[in-house]
């Protein structure tokens, strides 16, 4: 979650010097290089057979999709919808994960996801709306719910894979889902943008994109799979209501004082996920 709070400004600075489209290509082909050298160097097994159909279907699920959808919600809709909408994800994996999985729920943990969901609305609630109520607007919020329901059916297809097989190479996985969401980025990018908006001589958008390929894409994918593998899919998922508070609290190191509202926001999404867990806790008592 530090490494994913940690992207929204580096991507601000990053699309300061090239279109939102290519920027997300320049985040997912780096970081897709990084995990093939690190599976090479730690001797991980790439998919096979059955896993590489699952690899293709959760990079354009988990990687492709979603970096591509957040940047047009964020251009459509302005950040605070589109950062409200995309943290829904707990939502679909909570009722996917009852569904397909078995996982149970205890009401006080329903209710923390509902008390973690309200921090993060009021810790944005500033930005919220800031575009004329037109259909690009409506386009706009469906891509970030959008990406909230394929974040979701993606971690309960790496929750499953995970529970099946117990030898399952994570690294190779997620090597082989960021060559196949960046090949999609990058096409949908080259498509869509031109070489010639992007000031490719600028340090800051390299320094931005070191970030985001390394730290928030790399690392952060394999931590959240770590997580994932130890922790049930809901559970774990509710977690990613402490990035903004991290995207807050990067701003306060910036010198950048929030408003009270905001500090009220962090502190119910901290509550929240501190909830969640805590019925997990009473659960296993």
């Amino acid at each position: 979650m530090f490494f994913w709070g940690t992207a929204f400004r580096a991507t601000l600075i990053g699309t300061e010097h090239a279109p939102a489209l290519t920027f997300t290509a320049l985040r997912a082909a780096p970081a897709a290089l990084v995990l093939v050298a690190a599976a090479l160097v730690m001797g991980a097994k790439l998919p096979r057979g059955r896993i590489w159909f699952w690899a293709v279907v959760t990079g354009l699920v988990m990687i492709a999709f979603p970096l591509i959808a957040l940047a047009e919600s964020v251009t459509r809709a302005g950040a605070g919808n589109a950062a409200v909408l995309a943290n829904t994800a707990p939502f679909f994996v909570l009722i996917l994960s009852r569904l397909f999985l078995g996982e149970r729920a205890s009401p006080l943990a329903i209710a923390g996801l509902g008390v973690g969901f309200a921090g993060v609305v009021v810790m944005v609630s500033s930005q919220l709306g800031g575009v004329d109520e037109s259909a690009e607007l409506a386009f706009g919020m469906a891509l970030a719910l959008a990406s909230a329901g394929a974040w979701g059916v993606g971690i309960l297809i790496m929750k499953q894979l995970m529970e099946r097989d117990a030898s399952l190479d994570v690294v190779g996985l997620t090597a082989s889902q960021y060559v196949i969401g960046a090949l999609a980025c990058v096409a949908v990018a080259l498509v869509v943008d031109s070489p010639s908006d992007t000031d490719w001589s600028a340090s800051a958008l390299w320094g931005s994109i070191a970030w985001v390929a390394i730290g928030s894409s790399a690392i952060a994918q394999l931590a959240f799979y770590a997580g994932l593998r130890r922790l049930p899919a809901n559970r774990a998922a509710v977690w990613s209501f402490l990035a903004p508070v991290v995207a807050v609290l990067v701003e306060v190191a910036r010198g950048d004082t929030p408003e009270p509202i905001v500090l009220a926001g962090m502190v119910l999404a901290i509550a929240g996920v501190a909830i969640v867990n805590l019925a997990r806790i009473e659960l296993r008592r």
